[in-house]
C-alpha cells in the first residue's frame, strides 16, 4: 500500500520534469533558430557588401572612361558620351539600391531577437551562453566595420578569432579583418592579413575574394607581376565566381587576360 501511494505521488513530479524538459528544449530551440537567423542576415550583409565592391571597381572605371571621353567630346560626338553618360547613372543607380538594401538588411539585423543570455544560465547551458556571446561579438564588429568604424571593427574581429578560433564565422572574421585594412588603403597589413585566410582556411568560403583582393593589394603596392599571378589563381581555383570575373577584368586591363 505504502509503495502504491509512493508511486502515486511521484507520477505528478515526474509529469511536472518532463514538461520542464520539453518547455528547456523550446527555449533552446527558439535560441537556436534566433541565432540561425542572425547568421542568415549577417552572411546576406556580407554579400551585398562584397557586391558593392564589385559595382565601385565597374564604377571607377567607367567614370576614368568618361574624364578621358570628355577631352575628345568635339571628335568623339555627343552620342558616344551619352552611351557612357547612362552606364555610370546605371551603376549609381545600383549602387543606390544595393545601399538600401545593406541599410534594411542592417535595421532587420538590429531589430532580430537575440538568444537570452539569461536564460540559457538559468537552463545551465554553457554552449549557448558561448555561441551567443560569439555571435554578438561578431555582429558588432560587422557593424562597426559597415558604418566605416574600421579600427574598432579590427578590434573586435580580432577578439572574436582569439577567443572563438573554430566557428563557422572565424574565417569570416579573420577576412574582414583585411578588408577593414584594405579599406583604409593599408595594403601592406591587409596583404598580411588576407594571407592567413589562402594558408590558414584552405576550405574557406571566402577564399576565392581573397585570392582576388590579395592581387588588388598587390596592384596598388605597385607589384604588377604578383597582382596577375593572384587574379590568374583566381580564374584557374574559382572559374564561375564573381572573383573570377572581377579578376579577368583586373587581367585584362594590365595586359595579362588569359
Amino acid at each position: 500500500m505504502i509503495m502504491r501511494r509512493f508511486g502515486i505521488a511521484i507520477i505528478p513530479i515526474v509529469l511536472l520534469l518532463l514538461v520542464a524538459g520539453c518547455s528547456s528544449s523550446r527555449k533552446l530551440d527558439e535560441m537556436a533558430l534566433q541565432v540561425n537567423v542572425l547568421e542568415q542576415q549577417n552572411r546576406a550583409i556580407e554579400d551585398k557588401l562584397i557586391e558593392m565592391d564589385s559595382l565601385n571597381v565597374t564604377l571607377l572605371e567607367a567614370l576614368r572612361t568618361f574624364k578621358a571621353r570628355t577631352e575628345f567630346a568635339e571628335k568623339a560626338g555627343d552620342a558616344r558620351l551619352d552611351e557612357i553618360s547612362s552606364k555610370v547613372n546605371d551603376v549609381l543607380d545600383r549602387m543606390e539600391r544595393m545601399q538600401q538594401s545593406i541599410a534594411a538588411l542592417q535595421q532587420g539585423l538590429v531589430r532580430a531577437p537575440a538568444a537570452d543570455s539569461t536564460s540559457a544560465d538559468s537552463l545551465g547551458d554553457s554552449t549557448v551562453v558561448v555561441m551567443t556571446d560569439a555571435r554578438r561579438l561578431y555582429n558588432q564588429a560587422f557593424k562597426d566595420m559597415a558604418s566605416g568604424n574600421f579600427e574598432l571593427a579590427i578590434l573586435g574581429f580580432n577578439e572574436y578569432v582569439k577567443t572563438f578560433p573554430t566557428t563557422d564565422l572565424t574565417d569570416d572574421a579573420q577576412f574582414w579583418i583585411g578588408e577593414c585594412y584594405y579599406r583604409q588603403q593599408n595594403y601592406e597589413a591587409a596583404l598580411d592579413e588576407y594571407s592567413k585566410i589562402e594558408t590558414g582556411y584552405t576550405d574557406s568560403d571566402k577564399l576565392s575574394m581573397t585570392l582576388y583582393k590579395l592581387g588588388r593589394c598587390h596592384e596598388e603596392a605597385g607589384n604588377r607581376t604578383k597582382a596577375r599571378s593572384y587574379y590568374q589563381k583566381t580564374l584557374e581555383q574559382f572559374p564561375e565566381s564573381t572573383s573570377a570575373e572581377l579578376s579577368k577584368q583586373k587581367l585584362d586591363s594590365l595586359g595579362g587576360g588569359g
